[in-house]
């Protein structure tokens, strides 16, 4: 029996060996360590290129708005907490909802959009940005939560309550939740005590308590929570989490075993707000126990926070792995096979697709966007439902379609 996981694997270097030379580098990206060795796949797309797209020569504003701003035909597409792997449920929303789509643009008369494999990347980046952005926050919601979460004992909002700590509204406006998120963090050591002796227990924080009360303390400035991108950096974040986190914490089973794991398995939160919830609230635990197994209690600076949730929640968006025997399974089950053949091979409706190319998800997803018209077409001429695929199907579909047929050519990516 072939071994699909080091096919996949070989597969997977020849595509990002072929992206570096060919100008679409950053699609992949493998980072190896020989001691212990490590591996870190994650995807590189540019959000702040995706935006670009998004809101100019794809005209995807015209219908979708993010975070407000935008078209109102077509839903917001911001702040959908995407499920697991967050790549595979882009695709198939872009695949799933490409009928009705295709159909407003029709009624618009705007062009179908093409985006190569690049741009693709850089949409994906984009979406799963704001997927995960926080929103604006309540600003007097966040009032309530200074006064009930105690921090008027020792901290004032524009002049307004303790006098023994710093003034938070300074924090927020400069820093924007990455500097709060960091000043959280690197001043819990010295605030557990004192917090704990004056309030009697360690403040939690849960749901959107945290995104309220940056919206207060900001004054509605660096506080506009949903409104504010996270220029984090997966790469950057890697890095922070190897120096700082990995003693403790895993990745992959890679690391430490004093707390949990974190990824890709485990939930985690995926914006700023949820992350600096996190932080604190397990901050006197953590403190705790790298102060018993020795370890100092690492500070960390200017945009690492962003990086380091870049990084986890990354591991979240990876290529999704698969199985080419499920793969071929859910090919017929989810109706391709009827016009491409059961093996993929080609059939009196559609081209053979398996075995020609080497598929990573963005090529996937671009090359299901470039024919998604035609495919359409061709479904409304058999009178045929359009396929649906769940987020999970995709890693399965791809190690089938990159699998070899019986007798079959070398790939070629």
């Amino acid at each position: 029996m072939p071994d699909f996981s080091k096919r996949k694997q070989f597969i997977l270097w020849m595509v990002a060996a072929v992206a570096a030379s060919t100008g679409l580098a950053g699609v992949v990206v493998w980072e190896f360590r020989s001691t212990p060795r490590r591996t870190v796949l994650y995807l590189e797309g540019v959000p702040e290129k995706g935006k670009a797209l998004f809101f100019g020569s794809k005209h995807c504003g015209i219908c979708h708005a993010i975070q407000g701003s935008g078209g109102v035909v077509a839903p917001d597409l911001s702040g959908k907490r995407p499920r697991a792997p967050a790549v595979g449920w882009l695709t198939v929303v872009l695949w799933n909802h490409q009928p009705g789509m295709w159909q407003q643009m029709r009624g618009l008369k705007t062009g179908y959009p093409k985006m190569n494999q690049e741009e693709m990347a850089h949409m994906l980046a984009f979406l799963y940005q704001a997927a995960i952005s926080d929103r604006a926050g309540d600003a007097e919601g966040g009032a309530k939560v200074f006064e009930g979460k105690g921090c008027a004992h020792c901290h004032s909002v524009r002049s307004v309550g303790g006098k023994t700590a710093p003034d938070l509204g300074a924090v927020a406006v400069s820093g924007g939740y990455a500097g709060w998120s960091r000043a959280m963090w690197n001043h819990a050591q010295s605030m557990v005590a004192p917090v704990t002796k004056e309030l009697g227990g360690w403040p939690q924080f849960s749901g959107e308590e945290m995104n309220d009360l940056m919206a207060y303390v900001g004054g509605g400035k660096a506080a506009a929570g949903g409104q504010q991108e996270m220029h984090g950096s997966a790469e950057r974040g890697w890095h922070v989490f190897e120096k700082n986190c990995m003693q403790c914490h895993s990745v992959r089973g890679q690391g430490g075993n004093v707390g949990p794991g974190l990824g890709p398995e485990k939930d985690l939160p995926l914006s700023l707000a949820q992350f600096s919830s996190v932080l604190w609230n397990h901050a006197p635990a953590m403190l705790k126990q790298m102060k018993e197994k020795g370890f100092a209690a690492p500070a960390l600076q200017g945009e690492q926070v962003a990086d380091l949730l870049m990084f986890l929640a990354g591991m979240r968006y990876f290529e999704p792995a698969g199985s080419p025997f499920l793969g071929q399974r859910l090919f017929t089950e989810r109706g391709c096979a009827h016009c491409h053949g059961a093996e993929a091979q080609g059939a009196r409706f559609g081209p053979n697709i398996r075995g020609r190319t080497a598929y990573t998800v963005v090529s996937f997803a671009a090359a299901m966007w470039a024919h998604g018209p035609k495919m359409q077409s061709k479904v409304e001429e058999l009178a045929m439902a359009w396929p649906v695929l769940e987020a999970t199907d995709v890693g399965d579909l791809i190690s089938f379609l990159n699998s070899q047929p019986a007798g079959g050519t070398q790939l070629m990516p």
